[in-house]
């Protein structure tokens, strides 16, 4: 349902070993419409809508 989004991240590496991730993602809202009929032959619209952001955390360790 989502058609359009952006995203950032970005890595910082503390030593050679241990490094820290953060990352964005924000979809922006989209909105779907429909008619139709339900069970009993009535006339129905529904509308669906989606937008959603989202953090991203990540640590590395390596070995």
């Amino acid at each position: 349902m989502v058609e359009h989004h952006v995203t950032f991240g970005v890595g910082f590496d503390i030593t050679e070993r241990f490094g820290v991730h953060l990352g964005f993602m924000h979809a922006f809202k989209n909105t779907i419409s429909e008619k139709g009929t339900d069970i009993t032959g009535q006339p129905v619209e529904l509308e669906s809508s989606l937008s959603e952001s989202s953090f991203d955390f990540g640590l590395t360790w390596r070995f």
